[in-house]
């Protein structure tokens, strides 16, 4: 004897399903000043990039080297702690890749002459510091000693180097000077560049062996860039990146009970459907990309991150939970800013929805979300998407699957 194959239940369908930003979310709000440029470790240089954007990078020096080993004129290799610096360069790397010229851009070098500090720097401000408010005599870092210039080109390398005299080479070994420091600028218009590190090579002449020049390494100490002007919140957008960084928060609420679509409908016996957690497969913030302000374009991938927070009338510091996503975030490359604007990127959060299906007491409860990138800051440049409001808002993106109603014969 078997059954009727009629009166078994068939297989469960599976469906996506696009709910629209006015039926899980509201209340978005765009947050900036997350971390600062110096914690990026690296400078930016700029002059009318894009028409608006100028960009300068301050560096100081560690100390320099005391004592080196040095062959003297026996041939015998010993410590020499007797060194006088006779000259040197300040030679400048750039990350091509970031950077935005094709070609050769003219570099300026100046010694810095009043007190800053790397954390708290700015193109007005040279210190903010609690009770210590200092302008920049001029914005943008100035005035300076001008040193000198050179020329970079990225066909020929990655870096540029200016070369010092004794004189310079000493002001900078005074470390209690806390004026004392260089400034990079660019004199080319409409280039953005990324220095990704600063070395001070130093011509020493070692006193074992005075006829000889040998070049040793002071590292940078401290690097921070200061830019203007300073980006402003979007009006009806969503923005996430920067230096520093901005965030975007939204307060989410996951309907507990589905009216369509109609294939659900009648998969399901009819709606609505109560949405339970165990049906739901995927979820996703789905964001479309745009163009921002060509100034901040990225030109490197940004990496996506959402996190929940924990209280929302804490912000703009409210404390976050754990990531959503991932160490790595979400990756987006730059063209979806570009080229490709309008692209679609997903931000999955899953398990988030799963816990607000599962805490649901008759009505989800509402829960706020942040938008930011993996690290902050991670760049000058942010990306941008479209906010609420239109057809290119965010949507939420659920995969549920369902069993399909079973009918009696």
């Amino acid at each position: 004897m078997t059954l009727d194959s009629d009166l078994l239940p068939k297989e469960p369908i599976t469906l996506e399903i696009e709910i629209p930003w006015e039926d899980f979310a509201s209340d978005l709000e765009v947050f900036g000043g997350y971390g600062a440029p110096w914690e990026l470790g690296t400078g930016v240089v700029a002059k009318g990039f894009a028409e608006i954007l100028n960009a300068r990078t301050l560096v100081r020096f560690a100390t320099y080297p005391k004592v080196h080993q040095v062959r003297d004129t026996t041939g015998t290799t010993r410590p020499d702690s007797s060194l006088t610096f006779v000259g040197g360069r300040v030679v400048a790397f750039f990350d091509t890749i970031a950077s935005t010229n094709n070609g050769p851009v003219e570099l300026g070098l100046g010694a810095t002459q009043t007190p800053w500090d790397k954390r708290t720097v700015t193109w007005v401000t040279a210190v903010d510091t609690l009770n210590d408010l200092r302008l920049w005599p001029q914005p943008g870092a100035g005035p300076v000693t001008s040193i000198g210039t050179t020329v970079w080109d990225p066909a020929e390398g990655d870096s540029a180097w200016f070369e010092l005299d004794s004189l310079q080479v000493e002001a900078w070994a005074d470390t209690a000077d806390v004026s004392r420091g260089a400034r990079i600028e660019s004199f080319t218009d409409n280039a953005r560049l990324q220095v990704s590190r600063v070395v001070l090579r130093l011509d020493t002449r070692p006193s074992v062996n005075p006829d000889t020049i040998i070049v040793l390494s002071a590292q940078r100490d401290e690097i921070s860039f200061v830019y203007d002007p300073i980006p402003e919140a979007p009006a009806n957008g969503i923005r996430i990146g920067g230096a520093p960084a901005w965030r975007t928060v939204l307060n989410v609420k996951i309907p507990t009970h589905l009216d369509g679509p109609a294939e659900l409908c009648v998969a399901a016996g009819g709606c609505p459907l109560e949405l339970k957690p165990l049906e739901l497969n995927y979820a996703a913030i789905t964001l479309k990309s745009e163009r921002g302000e060509q100034a901040f374009q990225p030109t490197d991938s940004i990496g996506l991150d959402v996190r929940q927070v924990l209280r929302r009338d804490a912000l703009p510091k409210a404390p976050l939970g754990e990531s959503l996503t991932g160490l790595l975030g979400q990756r987006v490359g730059p063209d979806a800013f570009g080229a490709k604007a309008g692209t679609d990127i997903e931000i999955p959060i899953t398990e988030f929805v799963r816990d607000l299906l599962d805490s649901q007491d008759g009505i989800s409860p509402s829960k706020t979300l942040a938008l930011l990138s993996v690290f902050e800051p991670i760049s000058i440049a942010y990306a941008s998407f479209h906010g609420p409001g239109d057809e290119n808002g965010p949507v939420l993106r659920l995969v549920v699957t369902v069993g399909r109603a079973m009918e009696l014969p």
